[in-house]
């Protein structure tokens, strides 16, 4: 929410200066932190002659010049924060110096942030060779300031009747029959108010995917529910037109009114535009929303607290959101935003730079959950300009730093209830201009749960008594994706890196790149310190994000794979002949937890076989080396990051079990581990460009697990496989379309719908894709579509242009159906055996006639004729209108028609 209001506000960063170089006297260096605290006093003086006298003598026009700048007229309270120092040149060590200021004054309620660089030197003050010496100021220059700064505060002698009062923004309104209302002021308006009485909300979504979540969630495509309270925030130029005219009249103020709206305002205040100012101020400051920027916080009597926000830029610029339950309930880009930006969207052209390379230094204690970490940021301007730097870093870290070389020390900010990190630059920076940062920052932070490939705890089931004890699973630490726990970019970026890994000395890392040379490091014993290893490894091609996982691993071994990566058929068979063909070299790792050693060994020739398949179907393989760990946990589940996968094993005394989940394969135990892999090539070799994207990584992931599983097992584990997702597709697919990706099931806190929809149904149409093109075109598209985005993110119109190149055939109501769409088709099939002779074959024929609804799919259908012999012919019929026919010539008596009897179109079929 803050995001747009900061970037738009264009906050000039300030200079700062590279590592401070302290005064080499303990007195001088006590003298100037002195000084410091002067000129705070001095500030706050009423004529300025205490700020003067603060110069040396002859800078009468600077000083006159600095008050007349520095002075906030009503100023009520100054805070004067030394940022940085650094040694004057041309003075002696000691003696002179820059200082980097931080000054935040409050007027009243009215506050601003002022960076400044202040030169200071020692200077004689009284006369003769022993006079005394002062600091005195040489120079000072304002560097950046951000305004409209406002501690906010219900207006006690302000208490507004509230009567068929109309609040409205894009698809929402709400209505106040009666009550009384409070407001909170800035110097342009009302910015805030809170609303209390008998009122009703209205949200109704313009976007047809969004009316179905809403329908999951409150039983209508509009949700309707009485309130009784709300806080609401909105730019104050914006007061009259989105609050409807004389719906609130002044009368006097009730006391006990007043406490009870305090209280709402005081609970959602900090939740809404609010800076966290760390030691300039306590207390709550908040920004003013932009343009068409509002927020409501409605107290529904059905729902509970709900959160209405249009944001203007954000991609998706309208949002109802549960806090409590932290649920999504709808995101979507408003009509306007649509005609501006068009239908898809790429979450890169979102940020206004490009990163290149990451370099991490992370001190992990993880028997505290604490790290001690700098990251340095290589970045290059995409945006005509920029004035600051958005990162995203877990607001429970606090940052230490933020650093430029030749900038030295930046200003920076953190948005409240956000994992935002907003940096200022010293001035405007230019396209293509590249920038280096470096962040200090340190705290408690959780390592994260495996991703959504793992059956989630709230599937299983206790298949025994409570009671009975369980062996505790070796405890590992991931930090992935899911937690920011280093600064990296808002959208995902890709990026090379080099991470530098410290842990204690009993544990061992495993991260994304290859491991150097030499690492790990032992790290003797230090006072207080214990024994540590450092481990280093370097991304040397660009991954989307950074991973760590800490634990007690054993070394299982390692093998270098030979991959064909020359032209291969659809089964992965080598067709060029084999001096012709290419190859390519991955080294392989398997690392356990110390009770998985024997399974990592026979895990060995599988994942190398996987690989090797994975790499002949796509003619590539993104990443030099592959490492496989196998932890230990109660549920089976893993996280694939570039370079390497994390596969849960459960102990044998798990509590749990978790045969009833989509993604749950008895007939073929490999199949996490096939998926797992399948991740680097999907998801990390090829990205998504937003989480709608999510599909091709999941779906292609779990297709590319089903071709393997065919390979090693044959046709009828195939097939086993997609009875399985299609059955799991065809129970959630009224939950939405396969393109509302995470939030499939995200309303309802079911895991399963996701799962179901995103990693199976996807696969399935994936296979429908694969036979309604051909296996040679499809298997073509799917090479070049890899190549063609490699290293970069993709979306599903990218995939379906590949394949229309490939087909020669338009794709469009394919994806639009499949992908777009929540229906599934039903489809009628009646047949009649004909006596008469067929035209082609002169002998007996079988007309299969299939009737769709108004809506038409795409449909590859397989039909099995069923002779009185027992011999079964089986026919690809291709549904592709209202109505298809088919005349099949008949080879003896019929017995019966049967139809998708591969399970392998999505449809309901119905005689």
């Amino acid at each position: 929410m803050l995001k747009s209001h900061l970037l738009a506000a264009a906050l000039v960063g300030l200079i700062g200066f590279s590592a401070p170089v302290r005064p080499a006297s303990l007195s001088q260096e006590e003298d100037l932190d002195a000084f410091v605290i002067r000129i705070q006093d001095a500030l706050m003086a009423a004529d300025g002659r205490a700020y003067r006298a603060l110069f040396l003598p002859g800078e009468e026009a600077l000083a006159a010049m600095v008050v007349n700048d520095a002075y906030v007229p009503g100023a009520t309270r100054v805070a004067v924060k030394e940022r940085d120092r650094q040694h004057l040149k041309g003075s002696l060590p000691g003696e002179g110096f820059q200082l980097m200021l931080e000054i935040f004054t409050e007027s009243g309620r009215r506050g601003r942030i002022a960076s400044w660089r202040a030169d200071v030197r020692l200077a004689r003050i009284s006369a003769g060779r022993g006079g005394a010496r002062a600091w005195r100021i040489v120079g000072q220059e304002r560097l950046a300031t951000l305004d409209g700064l406002y501690r906010l505060e219900l207006n006690a002698a302000k208490q507004f009747s509230v009567r068929d009062l109309v609040v409205s923004s894009t698809d929402f309104r709400l209505q106040v029959a009666s009550g009384d209302a409070f407001v909170a002021e800035t110097d342009e308006g009302v910015t805030a108010f809170v609303v209390r009485g008998k009122g009703e909300m209205r949200f109704t979504p313009s976007d047809e995917a969004e009316r179905t979540q809403l329908r999951l969630y409150a039983g209508a495509e509009s949700l309707v529910a009485s309130f009784d309270q709300a806080f609401i925030r909105i730019n104050p130029s914006n007061f009259a037109t989105r609050v409807s005219a004389g719906a609130l009249t002044e009368r006097p103020v009730d006391p006990r009114a007043l406490g009870r709206a305090r209280d709402l305002f005081d609970q959602h205040i900090r939740q809404s535009f609010s800076l966290n100012l760390a030691d300039l101020s306590p207390e709550s400051w908040s920004l003013s929303p932009l343009g068409e920027d509002c927020l409501a916080e409605v107290h529904t009597k059905r729902f509970g607290a709900l959160t209405y926000a249009r944001s203007s830029n954000e991609a998706e610029d309208v949002t109802l959101f549960n806090r409590k339950t932290r649920r999504n309930i709808a995101s979507y880009a408003s009509p306007d935003k649509l005609r501006v930006r068009g239908r898809f969207y790429n979450e890169d052209d979102l940020v206004d730079y490009d990163v290149l390379d990451y370099v991490v230094n992370a001190t992990f204690t993880p028997s505290r959950e604490w790290i001690e970490g700098k990251t340095t940021i290589r970045l290059r301007v995409r945006s005509a300009a920029i004035a600051t730097v958005q990162l995203r870093l877990d607001e429970d870290l606090v940052v230490r730093s933020v650093s430029s070389p030749g900038l030295g020390r930046l200003m920076h900010l953190r948005v409240v209830g956000q994992n935002n990190l907003i940096v200022n630059l010293p001035t405007v920076v230019p396209q293509d201009v590249e920038l280096e940062l470096t962040i200090a920052y340190g705290g408690r932070l959780p390592p994260q749960p495996l991703d959504r490939e793992a059956i989630a705890v709230d599937q299983g089931i206790p298949s025994q008594p409570a009671f009975e004890v369980t062996i505790p699973p070796e405890p590992y630490f991931v930090y992935s994706n899911r937690t920011h726990w280093y600064p990296r970019s808002t959208a995902g970026d890709y990026a090379t890196a080099t991470l530098r890994i410290t842990v204690p000395a009993e544990y061992d890392v495993v991260a994304t790149g290859l491991e150097a040379v030499g690492s790990p490091m032992a790290v003797p014993a230090i006072g207080a310190a214990g024994a540590a290893k450092v481990f280093v490894y370097v991304a040397g091609e660009p991954v989307r994000y950074l991973s760590c996982l800490i634990g007690r691993l054993v070394h299982v071994n390692s093998s270098s794979l030979e991959l064909p990566i020359g032209p291969v058929d659809a089964a992965g068979v080598q067709t060029s002949p084999p001096g012709d063909a290419t190859r390519g070299d991955m080294t392989l790792a398997i690392q356990a937890a110390p009770r998985q050693q024997n399974r990592g060994k026979s895990m060995h020739d599988t994942a190398a076989n996987i690989l090797q398949y994975y790499a002949s179907l796509v003619g590539d393989a993104p990443y030099p080396s592959f490492s496989l760990v196998l932890t230990e946990a109660l549920l089976p589940g893993g996280h694939s990051p570039a370079y390497f996968a994390v596969l849960n094993q459960p102990l044998p005394t798990t509590p749990f079990r978790w045969q009833d989940d989509p993604v749950s394969f008895d007939n073929f135990p490999s199949f996490f581990l096939a998926h797992e892999i399948a991740h680097q090539w999907w998801g990390q070799g090829v990205g998504w460009r937003n989480y709608h994207e999510q599909w091709l990584s999941e779906g292609l992931s779990q297709y590319f697990a089903a071709l393997y599983a065919s390979r090693a097992l044959g046709d009828h584990v195939f097939v086993n496989l997609m009875r399985q997702m299609r059955r799991w597709a065809l129970r959630y697919s009224d939950q939405g379309p396969v393109y509302l990706g995470y939030r499939l099931g995200h309303v309802k806190g079911e895991g399963k719908i996701f799962r179901a929809l995103v990693y199976n149904k996807a696969a399935v149409v994936l296979h429908m894709l694969r036979r309604l093109i051909g296996d040679e075109k499809f298997f073509a598209g799917i090479r070049h579509f890899y190549r063609d985005f490699r290293f970069r993110k993709a979306g599903t119109d990218d995939l379906r242009r590949v394949m229309e190149e490939e087909s020669g055939i338009s794709l469009e109501r394919f994806f639009e159906r499949w992908i777009y769409g929540a229906r599934v088709p039903v489809i009628r099939l009646t047949s009649r055996v004909s006596k008469s002779l067929d035209p082609v074959t002169s002998g007996p024929s079988v007309t299969l006639r299939f009737e769709q609804g108004d809506e038409v799919f795409d449909v590859p259908v397989t039909v099995t004729l069923v002779y009185a012999s027992g011999a079964r012919r089986s026919v690809a019929v291709l549904l592709a209108d209202k109505v298809t026919e088919r005349i099949v010539p008949l080879e003896d008596r019929l017995v019966t028609v049967e139809v998708n009897g591969d399970h392998a179109a999505l449809a309901e079929f119905v005689r």
